[in-house]
């Protein structure tokens, strides 16, 4: 949990720097490109990470670094797709994004390592070191009045440098090379294909709208999704406890589980409340002294970006449910149909009503995804009585 708080700091760091200093166009490639950063972890994660981790009984360094070369494989195709886009769109974020994401992937695929096989402290000390990093990157940009792109460089590159390092101290290797037989690899697909289509489907959404409705859009939803920063930080935290909290009552009655989980959401809800208000009322002065002139932009998406934030747990404490009592089948029959539907209606809120149409989109799908996560997850602990 704390490794994730250390992450989100430097994050939000990062997303309100460059929000204060940028235009609403470069705002929304800054959004993008940290939209497809996200999307790459992600997808080497499912596909390879958790693959490794699966797998093994006992920490056997062979199969992870194996797994290693996998996940550089994976970055060095993705970043030179992303720095070649970057070029052809004169896009200085992402070309420096996918300059560094074979360095952020290695990152990544030792901390989540460490954290799987129990060396926390060198996730800890990743973090701790990158965020410090961040820190004197802001700083020094800041007061060299440079431009805001230099803020994120200074980001990358430094959690790519870092990953390298770690990950050669580790003896990981991190030369790009597949090496799995057809039926491995079909496996990995099929996961990789499971990502896109449920958790991944938010970050292929804005790309799409990027593509349909212009950066500016992507702009003003970044530079309103970057004044919840402290929500999504706490969301991010709390999530941690909920797989855990809620395994507790996985021997336990339907109805029990169902308590369970309601409290869950209920304690969720009620922290986040009060943040979620304050955000919804901040005064101009404040607003525009975190986003610049971009706070004109965001502050008319705000109440409904406010509406995701609050119905974004409930989802959450029903998707945990799902993973604790191993739906995993459910879980993808609810996600391939999700997905799709928040690509084309998003895409549709934007292309057709700017940037309120997407975010009004944003609060639809919540609603909607919050519906059909807790509804399954009632059904999934529905009592013979309940049944009938």
């Amino acid at each position: 949990m704390s490794v994730n708080g250390l992450s989100s700091v430097g994050n939000l760091m990062v997303s309100v720097s460059v929000a204060r200093g940028e235009s609403l166009s470069g705002l929304g490639q800054f959004a993008l490109t940290l939209s497809l950063y996200v999307l790459v972890i992600g997808l080497v994660r499912t596909a390879v990470t958790e693959a490794v981790l699966a797998a093994r009984t006992a920490p056997a360094r062979c199969t992870i670094r194996q797994g290693a070369r996998r996940a550089a494989a994976v970055a060095v195709a993705a970043g030179v797709i992303t720095a070649a886009t970057g070029a052809v769109l004169g896009s200085p974020y992402l070309t420096v994004a996918g300059l560094a994401l074979p360095g952020l992937v290695a990152y990544d695929y030792v901390k989540a390592i460490s954290i799987g096989v129990g060396r926390t402290r060198v996730a800890w000390a990743q973090e701790c070191a990158w965020l410090g990093l961040t820190v004197l990157s802001v700083g020094t940009v800041l007061v060299a009045d440079a431009p805001p792109v230099m803020i994120f460089v200074g980001w990358a590159a430094s959690g790519a440098v870092l990953g390298i390092v770690v990950a050669r101290w580790q003896r990981y290797g991190m030369l790009p090379r597949w090496g799995l037989d057809r039926r491995d690899s079909r496996v990995a697909a099929s996961f990789a294909g499971q990502f896109l289509v449920t958790a991944g489907s938010a970050q292929l959404a804005l790309s799409a709208l990027a593509a349909t409705a212009g950066v500016a859009v992507v702009g003003a939803l970044g530079a309103a999704r970057t004044v919840f920063g402290p929500v999504t930080l706490l969301t991010t935290t709390l999530s941690a406890l909920i797989v855990p909290y809620l395994a507790q009552s996985r021997a336990d009655t339907p109805r029990a589980r169902l308590r369970a989980a309601g409290a869950a959401v209920a304690l969720t809800v009620g922290v986040l409340l009060p943040l979620v208000i304050v955000v919804c009322l901040l005064p101009d002065e404040v607003g525009r002294a975190v986003l610049g002139d971009n706070w004109q932009a965001a502050r008319p998406l705000l109440p409904l970006l406010s509406v995701e934030a609050l119905l974004e747990p409930i989802a959450l404490v029903a998707f945990a449910g799902h993973r604790v009592q191993s739906a995993g089948a459910r879980a993808l029959a609810i996600g391939v149909l999700l997905g799709p539907l928040r690509i084309a209606t998003i895409v549709a809120g934007g292309v057709l009503f700017g940037a309120a149409g997407a975010a009004g989109a944003l609060a639809v799908l919540a609603l909607l995804s919050a519906a059909c996560w807790w509804l399954s997850y009632r059904r999934l602990n529905a009592t013979p009585a309940d049944s009938r």
